[in-house]
């Protein structure tokens, strides 16, 4: 009797582990392209490396399948800010790229080691305690995932729009549309120009 109740719970967890793994799959789009732009991913290495500091984080967690675009809502590009007319080139083409998912590999140039992760939707209740000591709320902000789109650019390269969310759990996080100028080959945020940024 031991050892058939034994061998029923091994079976489950490995079924357990099984389904767990389909779910991690099927997360990923059957439609989905992989995004291969060298220069994307310069920009949005510049762009975690500067997040990273925020975060304290040992290891950046990277959600592997880019955002996709809303086409309304608090955080379209088009309802989130007025774009300059020096980006319009670029946020036409953020736009056609961030409509459809895409797989992103390690392509990324950070300082800090990175994971990409293929099952990071944020669950839980909203009914839980909020963390109140500093160590509790480092802690949980240490704990989220970046969630990128693919960038946008004009047809000289010059101006770039990313999109970059940070989810670290119920009212935690951050993000941001980004607006990049390229500057004696390297990319930097654009001055006097008001982006839209956002705080869970």
């Amino acid at each position: 009797m031991r050892i058939t109740l034994s061998s029923l719970l091994l079976v489950s967890l490995i079924l357990c582990g099984c389904s767990a793994h389909e779910r991690v799959q099927n997360h990923i789009p059957a439609n989905a392209g992989v995004y291969d732009d060298a220069e994307g991913y310069a920009v949005l290495s510049m762009l975690l490396g500067s997040a990273s500091q925020e975060t304290h984080v040992a290891a950046i967690r990277i959600n592997m399948v880019t955002h996709v675009e809303s086409v309304s809502g608090a955080h379209s590009l088009e309802d989130c800010m007025k774009v300059p007319e020096d980006f319009r080139e670029a946020a036409s083409d953020y736009e056609r790229r961030a409509s459809t998912a895409l797989v992103l590999r390690k392509k990324f140039t950070l300082r800090t080691p990175y994971d990409l992760a293929g099952e990071t939707r944020i669950t839980g209740s909203g009914m839980r305690n909020p963390t109140s000591t500093e160590k509790g709320i480092s802690d949980k902000i240490a704990s989220g995932t970046f969630y990128l789109s693919p960038v946008g650019f004009d047809a000289n390269h010059i101006h770039a729009i990313a999109y970059e969310n940070y989810l670290c759990g119920n009212l935690c996080g951050w993000g941001a549309y980004h607006l990049l100028v390229k500057n004696a080959g390297r990319w930097e945020e654009a001055k006097d120009v008001n982006g839209c940024r956002w705080h869970y």
